[in-house]
């Protein structure tokens, strides 16, 4: 049976508002997060980092945290690359960039070790499509960045999901899997986000079966198919044989809600949850 944890940033951002209400919703510090969803019973905490310096002196609090709800770590999502440049990173012809973006991504790798976390996820979200330079240069840039990063994952035998969004040069499932396979490491693998697989079109039964000797993590959010919206799952779709199939491939990580609510995040979390527990009890 799965276990289920949620994405921090569900209670630490806020949705943007109209008129005065400019932000809507409670925001959160990480410690503030990490005691809610202990309190909503959730197996397990996903912290997504958006600046490593900024994040490595919380460590031991959170650390605490943890503990203390009896909680564990199931992902830490490395964001450096679109908060602190907001521009391609993983394919920047400087290498100066591209050095920097391994180093954080190395001093995330030892905080997930110190916090007892297993995996750190990789999400190109900077390096949208249309590219600044030529797609194949690009594309060479990336599987040489990503190879460093799952080098140095392999040195702290930690795993690394690769996430795919539509518009980023990690568009698909097919993208992804064309990127694990380059680069050829045991330590790397795919992050399947159900929303950006639904915006991209695919259908999450098959690109499940795709991925099943490659899936590391997963993401559990739902949408219109219009853009990522990060509903709650159940919300537009059935997710039944979603399940089904992953229980079919064997996976036996987290189902990791990845929600970012309008106004009221413990009722909309709460919902995925409560949709998600049911749908496995039923299976299980």
């Amino acid at each position: 049976m799965w276990k289920l944890s949620v994405i921090t940033w569900a209670f630490e951002a806020a949705r943007q508002g109209f008129g005065p209400a400019q932000v809507r919703g409670v925001k959160m510090t990480t410690e503030e997060a990490v005691d809610k969803i202990g309190a909503m019973k959730f197996d397990g905490v996903e912290i997504a980092v958006w600046n490593i310096d900024e994040f490595y002196p919380k460590r031991e609090a959170i650390k605490e945290k943890l503990q203390a709800h009896g909680l564990e770590l199931s992902n830490i999502c490395c964001n450096d690359n679109v908060y602190v440049w907001s521009a391609p990173v993983y394919t920047n012809p400087d290498v100066k960039v591209r050095d920097e973006m391994v180093q954080r991504f190395e001093k995330t790798l030892d905080v997930a070790m110190e916090l007892g976390c297993k995996s750190v996820s990789i999400w190109p979200g900077s390096d949208v499509i249309p590219l600044k330079i030529p797609y194949n240069k690009a594309w060479n840039l990336l599987i040489e960045t990503l190879a460093r990063c799952a080098r140095a994952a392999e040195d702290r035998d930690l795993k690394v999901p690769l996430e795919y969004k539509p518009e980023n040069i990690l568009g698909s499932a097919d993208s992804t899997l064309r990127a694990v396979k380059a680069v050829n490491s045991k330590n790397m693998g795919v992050l399947l986000d159900t929303g950006h697989a639904i915006v991209a079109r695919e259908h999450l039964p098959t690109v499940t079966e795709l991925l099943r000797n490659y899936l590391l993590h997963v993401h559990v959010d739902d949408n219109y198919a219009d853009w990522d919206r990060d509903l709650p799952p159940g919300y537009v779709h059935n997710f039944e044989p979603f399940l089904k199939t992953l229980k079919e491939v064997g996976y036996k990580g987290y189902l990791s809600l990845d929600v970012w609510p309008y106004e009221d995040a413990e009722k909309e979390v709460g919902f995925g949850k409560t949709y998600l527990e049911k749908l496995i009890l039923d299976l299980f």
